[in-house]
């Protein structure tokens, strides 16, 4: 199976003389004939991906950029673990992410162009693997006490039909749902609101719903997204093991919690072959400071 991993090449200095002879002081060296590789500061923290399998990546980058260096660690990131489609969430300049995309070899990209907001949210993908069927466009545009209530005026969920290589056609809606205690009846209007344009409008179609969901999926006593794991048979929490499982697994270290999800639904459940939190502060110690306080979280799907 090849790996899509990617690989830093290393960059040498070719000096060329300028009228030196054989007695030059300061002869040009040979170049290496069999030059060491530049290390990966990610190596560690990779996770398998494939050419013949569809990888879905949600990440928070915390108000991207938050440094100087942020727009080059998140480049060197996307390129380690060269995923198919990332959604993003966060995004404070739209410059910023403008020059993300020129860095970066092969990829495209969408932000909505939110007035007055840091909070944007948008699509980044691999142009040799995803055709994009529809562009992105806001679910629930229309501003209303019941839409601004559950989503917040300038943070709509944001829809987007893809297709890849496979022949395999995905539609996505990647989410920044209402943070914090006492917020808990809008996530739930929320998720009631997506479940309802979903079974809707794309009730037979390959579904994922992936972002900051910001609340818990387990151990709740009153689940805003009880209406999703109610009804089994049609969708899944992939980031169910995880929420289940030990705290260094979790998206979110520092409070610590996962609250960021991936939601299939059943025309996907046997594709999936794993969902898991990557982990780049693993490798990365000031990757909290310089990049974000949430780490992606991954899906890998075979293709139909």
């Amino acid at each position: 199976m090849q790996k899509k991993y990617w690989l830093f090449t290393l960059v040498f200095l070719l000096a060329t003389a300028c009228g030196g002879g054989s007695d030059d002081p300061n002869p040009t060296p040979d170049p290496d004939p069999d030059p060491e590789p530049v290390e990966n500061p990610y190596e560690d923290c990779l996770v398998e991906v494939s050419d013949n399998t569809i990888e879905l990546v949600t990440w928070n980058i915390e108000n991207f950029p938050q440094l100087g260096s942020t727009v080059e660690r998140v480049e060197e990131i996307i390129e380690s673990y060269d995923a198919d489609v990332i959604a993003v969430q966060e995004i404070k300049s739209l410059d910023d992410f403008a020059d993300l995309i020129e860095a970066l070899d092969g990829w495209s990209g969408h932000v909505e162009h939110v007035s007055g907001s840091s909070q944007r949210l948008g699509y980044l993908y691999k142009e040799s693997e995803i055709t994009v069927v529809t562009a992105p466009m806001n679910l629930f545009e229309e501003s209303t006490e019941e839409y601004d209530d559950a989503f917040t005026s300038v943070r709509r969920p944001l829809y987007m039909r893809v297709e890849h290589t496979s022949g395999t056609v995905l539609d996505l809606i990647t989410v920044h749902l209402k943070c914090c205690n006492g917020s808990e009846d809008r996530r739930r209007s929320a998720s009631e609101l997506i479940k309802a344009y979903i079974d809707d409008n794309l009730s037979t179609d390959n579904v994922v719903v992936l972002g900051d969901f910001n609340d818990e999926i387990v151990d709740q006593t009153d689940n805003v997204f009880q209406n999703f794991i109610d009804d089994a048979d049609n969708f899944k929490f992939a980031t169910m093991p995880l929420a289940q499982g030990p705290s260094s697994e979790w998206s979110y270290p520092s409070w610590p919690s996962q609250i960021d999800q991936i939601l299939i639904s059943n025309e996907l459940f046997d594709n999936e072959i794993y969902t898991t939190t990557i982990k780049p502060g693993g490798c990365s110690v000031d990757y909290s400071d310089a990049v974000s306080d949430h780490r992606p979280v991954i899906i890998s799907l075979s293709a139909n």
